[in-house]
């Protein structure tokens, strides 16, 4: 029984960087022109999985700094733990990276006196872990759409997708 966290920018016209393909002349033809933004409005959030699905997100203001870190830790994760694994949540193995705001002392201090039970994770090893793929199966549902235009129609479509996309529940309760 584990839980599987990370943090992920979500960016409006995210990966956009395709090659258009064609015949003298369709310059400006509508399918031979790819929409770009300079710079793009991004979301930076903090979610978590496990075999019973995914969990509420939390939107991270600015960069994620030990303070936030551990008041999502605090706040986000104990009901999240408690709602999927009910009286088994004593027993939850949570997992985490080892980026600075995760492994500074005060965060350490904090998961000690709450008697979080952390799973050992070697350090430079986001590839292993399968939040990865949720994030990345996020990012290529949101960007399929470029009706995305403003913040509040990037947090929304993010949601939607987060929590009603069947494909991506398959995919994090399939661990």
């Amino acid at each position: 029984q584990v839980v599987f966290s990370d943090e992920s920018s979500i960016h409006i016209l995210d990966d956009r960087s395709q090659r258009v393909h064609r015949r003298v002349g369709e310059e400006f033809h509508k399918d031979c022109v790819v929409q770009q933004v300079k710079h793009p409005l991004s979301v930076m959030v903090w979610g978590a999985i496990s075999v019973h699905g995914v969990s509420r997100l939390h939107i991270v203001e600015g960069t994620m700094r030990q303070d936030q870190y551990q008041k999502v830790l605090a706040t986000r994760l104990p009901p999240q733990i408690r709602e999927w694994f009910g009286d088994e949540a004593d027993a939850v193995a949570f997992q985490q990276d080892s980026a600075p705001c995760h492994v500074a002392k005060k965060v350490k201090e904090f998961n000690r006196q709450q008697g979080l039970r952390l799973l050992d994770w070697p350090g430079n090893s986001a590839d292993m872990n399968p939040i990865e793929n949720i994030w990345k199966m996020l990012k290529d549902k949101m960007n399929h759409e470029n009706v995305i235009t403003n913040k509040r129609q990037l947090m929304e479509r993010m949601l939607e997708v987060w929590f009603h996309d069947q494909q991506l529940k398959d995919c994090a309760q399939s661990m």
